[in-house]
């Protein structure tokens, strides 16, 4: 019996053709919930998927009919998805995931159902914020997936208080409690990153070779000066570095990476109110170096640990495989 499952986010789409739990085809397309925003057109998103699975099933010499059942999960049920479906109000545990699978009849390009894993909100179900308390106001799309493939490869994180952070364009701290996803702090780093590097005059004093060195006195001294002058003149330091004081460009990278993450850390203190706790970071190794740099100098409650990242299964698919039992 074979399963197909895309994790589509705001920018890409990953797909995976499936046999039990084994991976049997996969591919990437640069297409996301933003593609269908801008052009203000569900259509874009949802034909780009189709192509991408008839192209998968095609190379793998199966037939539509052969799949027993579509699964997506992330962006897809944006507005800007494949349908809108409200996120699950917190606390949110394995069981109340899997039970709030929405089916979906796609008419005009799979003509048949899919199966839609909503996101997570820390909002009560059918309410919304106020301007005073929206602060309070965070949600995931996706990561809720690869929460549960994070505990299912990595089982003692469901086992009393865990907080896992997952880095990238947004970066999601879920803070849990025996497996359940009882609150979670949304914040944007990478996304901010590219920007900065991309579209500011930061980007010449950053841009370079592609990989240095990370220091860790610098990303604790980007932190520092975060909080003596504020971020506005702690992002411009990155330029005064460049041109005045003789700086290298791994000095510079890891000093803009405590400016920017050293926020998550304030998000994180904020929910724990400093009490002690172990941090899961699932990333690539670099953040598990960003977190523990903070931790050793600035936030010695915090044990930093390092959940083992395998390109070739990523989370989201553990994750759905475990909420289809394998």
């Amino acid at each position: 019996m074979y399963y197909f499952y895309f994790d589509s986010g705001t920018t890409n789409t990953r797909a995976c053709l499936l046999k039990g739990g084994t991976i049997l085809n996969r591919g990437e397309i640069p297409v996301g919930s933003r593609d269908s925003a801008l052009h203000q057109n569900r259509a874009v998103l949802i034909s780009a998927l189709k192509r991408l699975y008839d192209q998968l099933l095609s190379e793998s010499g199966i037939a539509d009919t052969q799949v027993a059942d579509i699964y997506m999960s992330g962006m897809i049920s944006s507005p800007s998805g494949l349908t809108e479906i409200e996120h699950l109000s917190t606390p949110v545990d394995f069981k109340k995931l899997k039970n709030s699978i929405v089916t979906y009849y796609e008419a005009d390009f799979f003509q048949r159902n899919v199966h839609i894993i909503p996101g997570i909100k820390t909002l009560p179900q059918g309410m919304t914020a106020s301007v005073e308390t929206v602060v309070d106001a965070n949600n995931m799309r996706g990561e809720e997936t690869e929460l549960f493939g994070i505990l299912h490869r990595c089982p003692g994180l469901a086992s009393g208080r865990s907080i896992i952070l997952l880095p990238g364009s947004h970066t999601q701290a879920a803070f849990l409690f025996d497996g359940t996803i009882e609150n979670i702090s949304s914040t944007i780093t990478g996304e901010l990153y590219h920007a900065l590097a991309g579209h500011t005059i930061l980007g010449s004093s950053i841009n370079g070779e592609k990989c240095t060195e990370l220091l860790p006195h610098m990303v604790c001294m980007g932190y520092d000066i975060v909080h003596l002058y504020g971020f506005n003149r702690a992002l411009y330091v990155v330029r005064s570095m460049d041109l005045f004081a003789g700086s290298t460009l791994s000095e510079r990278r890891s000093y803009l990476e405590g400016v920017i993450n050293g926020g998550v850390m304030d998000a994180i203190v904020s929910v724990t109110q400093d009490k002690p706790a172990t941090i899961a970071v699932a990333g690539p190794h670099m953040q598990y170096d960003i977190f523990s740099a903070f931790a050793d100098k600035l936030f010695p409650q915090f044990k930093i640990t390092e959940v083992p990242v395998t390109p070739s299964f990523p989370f989201a698919v553990e994750g759905f495989l475990s909420l289809m039992g394998f």
